[in-house]
């Protein structure tokens, strides 16, 4: 493996130094060098490493894991140049963290020392791809990580003429041995002993997928478009007509309701039959109405963004919707500064607002002047007036640019101006949705929050936050929840069966549909197969999900109530080799269940669509009986562990002790 990956690298060499060469910001560094070096070269899947993570502290700019999602190392890019370290050497060496040599790479290391204690990752990487150092990220012996030691590439020549060890300090199979750790233990002079050498029947190196039934390929697309993808971007359709009710997002429709039909009857329209009404109107500046803020509480993937989108298209009665300007501002589209989010929010609902509020999209002049229509009557009758009396054309060029830099430059200003048009102009309520805050810090989740809070001094509002349970806690031990009032509706995720059985139905009914209608439909979401054939794989999902409480049971268990997990888990279990999609038809006509046979099901789990478990390509599965080589133990340690917390009889003692008596004869 690492001679193959030296050939890559050799391969990229060239590419890389000369895209190192043209001193890139750090973006660009990341895309040309260190995407290449990691993804091409080293053989890391996309989907075990994750770019711009959030932490309480800041994003990381690499988080690589193994298994599952278990944070294995921290990568903190900078761009390219920036961290040559003060030595001539050009070959690999240890180095003193607190040393001069590591002196320019102390500002990357603290940060990547953060991220790593925030994640528990047990090393941490500083480069900008010419210069490498590798040092623990957390430790266990109590020593300031900044006063021990670390394995320095000064430069891209150091990392090629030693790229065995390179490999073996960053490549995903050593990590996943940790090996990598065993080279830094070895480095701040610690005895590592001789590694057990570890045999395999099928090593998981050489794990290969295997080949497909038939149907799988389409079958893959269905799971794809009807199952495992939960954005909003995605078939909106299907995602509110699947939605399952439960008691509390019943409760939660009526309460919601009820809100705002209060609030919308505090509201009232103004008369635009003359300038002097509408001007009074403006003038008296009346406030109505008192606005709310909603906190829509559920787990992570509880579906609380397709909640809002079913309620206010599906649920709230017409007649209350035409009196709603919706504005959804979803965070999950912002990959900028978390210090600036919040101006960039405001540019969204400027956006959003504009097309809910004003009869044209883009805004026409009259449509502007009826937003700025209290200052438009102060330059008629003020500092202005001669002008408007003389020359009526030129002031409307004069107001039209005044229009324009005010919506430019000052976007918070607009935006109030919006809402207040909205609600006294037109008596409408505006809805402000600022959906998935719970992917950044909380300090940026606290700053969303306040400015949700900050747009009710403008006009009546309605705040919809939807937010994850851990996120309220924290925010209510030390943030703005403390100071503003809000009410709160907390959304549980219903069983797999249930959100699996909705969307079955769902898609025959489609298929039910007219003929050209349902082939329509399918086409446009990437279907090449016949109605018949969706008809079969979707009974082929309801024989495995629906009829089978067991492998529905199972994988609501594993997925720990997040319904994006559950579905991806239900996903692997239908595309293995190991559940044959043609067996499962056949089954339906007479032929022998594939779904009882829990052992098969085990077996789709834990392999997936390779012939072999190996952790670098599983997502969802720990291996409990893997040692380190570096440490050798029992290989059943694990499985005790978690056989004692189960609570079940220890294995190999008479009588079959309950753990708690071997706790006490321990």
């Amino acid at each position: 493996m690492t001679d193959s990956a030296f050939e890559r690298l050799k391969a990229l060499e060239a590419n890389i130094r000369s895209a190192l060469a043209e001193g890139p910001n750090e973006s660009d560094t990341r895309l040309k060098a260190l995407d290449r070096i990691l993804f091409e070269v080293l053989g890391w899947k996309h989907e075990a490493v994750f770019t711009e993570p959030p932490t309480e502290s800041g994003y990381i700019d690499y988080l690589l894991t193994v298994g599952e999602r278990r944070n294995a190392l921290i990568i903190e890019a900078k761009k390219a140049g920036l961290l040559t370290p003060a030595t001539k050497a050009d070959r690999v060496t240890v180095v003193s963290l607190a040393g001069p040599v590591v002196k320019p790479l102390l500002a990357g290391m603290r940060q990547a020392l953060g991220y790593a204690g925030e994640k528990g990752a047990p090393m941490a990487v500083v480069t900008d791809g010419e210069t490498w150092l590798f040092f623990k990220g957390t430790r266990t012996d109590g020593r300031p990580p900044l006063e021990c030691r670390g394995i320095l590439f000064p430069n891209l020549n150091s990392v090629i003429e030693d790229f065995g060890l390179f490999a073996e300090l960053l490549g995903p199979l050593a990590v996943v041995e940790r090996r990598h750790l065993s080279h830094l233990d070895e480095a701040e002079g610690r005895k590592v002993g001789d590694a057990e050498q570890h045999f395999y029947v099928f090593p998981p190196s050489e794990a290969r997928m295997r080949t497909r039934d038939p149907l799988a390929h389409d079958a893959s697309l269905l799971f794809s478009q009807f199952f495992s993808r939960l954005s909003d971007d995605q078939d909106r359709e299907m995602l509110r007509d699947c939605f399952v009710e439960t008691g509390e997002s019943r409760k939660a429709d009526l309460e919601l309701q009820k809100i705002i039909q209060k609030v919308l009857n505090n509201i009232s329209a103004i008369s635009t039959g003359s300038g002097g009404a509408l001007q009074a109107e403006l003038e008296r500046a009346m406030v109505s109405g008192r606005s709310e803020t909603v906190l829509l509480i559920g787990n992570k993937g509880s579906g609380k963004s397709t909640f809002v989108d079913r309620f206010f298209d599906q649920i709230l009665p017409l007649s209350v919707r035409e009196r709603c300007v919706v504005a959804r501002v979803d965070l999950a589209e912002y990959h900028g500064d978390p210090e600036r989010i919040v101006s960039w929010a405001i540019l969204q609902l400027r956006d959003r607002l504009e097309t809910g509020v004003c009869a044209n999209d883009p805004p026409t002049y009259d449509d502007l002047q009826g937003i700025f229509f209290k200052e438009y009557k102060r330059w008629t009758t003020g500092a202005r007036k001669p002008l408007y009396e003389r020359d009526k054309d030129e002031f409307k060029i004069q107001f039209g640019e005044h229009m324009e830099n005010r919506r430019e430059t000052q976007p918070d200003t607009y935006v109030r101006l919006l809402l207040d048009w909205a609600a006294r102009g037109h008596g409408k309520l505006p809805c402000l949705i600022f959906d998935n805050t719970d992917q950044f810090p909380v300090e940026v989740q606290d700053a969303v929050y306040q400015l949700a809070h900050s747009l009710e001094s403008a006009a009546p509002v309605f705040n919809i936050v939807p937010i994850t349970d851990r996120t309220v806690w924290r925010l209510s031990k030390a943030g703005a929840l403390q100071s503003y009032a809000s009410k709160s509706f907390y959304l549980p995720v219903p069983e797999a069966k249930e959100i699996i059985s909705r969307r079955v139905a769902f898609l025959k009914g489609k298929l039910k549909a007219e003929p050209k209608a349902a082939k329509s439909y399918f086409s446009r979401k990437g279907f090449q197969v016949e109605v018949n054939n969706l008809q079969m794989l979707a009974e082929a999902v309801e024989k495995v999900f629906v009829e089978n409480d067991y492998v529905s049971g199972l994988i609501g268990r594993l997925g720990n109530f997040d319904i994006r997990r559950m579905l991806k888990l239900a996903e692997r279990i239908f595309l293995s080799p190991e559940v044959k999609i043609d067996e499962i038809i056949k089954s339906k006509f007479g032929g022998p269940s594939v779904t009882t046979d829990r052992f098969r099901t085990h077996r789709a789990l834990v392999k997936g669509e390779y012939d072999r478990f190996t952790e670098t390509e599983n997502e969802f599965i720990s291996n409990v009986f893997e040692t380190n080589p570096q440490r050798p133990g029992s290989p059943m340690l694990a499985f005790y562990i978690l056989w004692v917390v189960k609570g079940g009889p220890i294995p190999g003692r008479r009588g079959g002790a309950k753990s708690g008596h071997w706790q006490r004869a321990a």
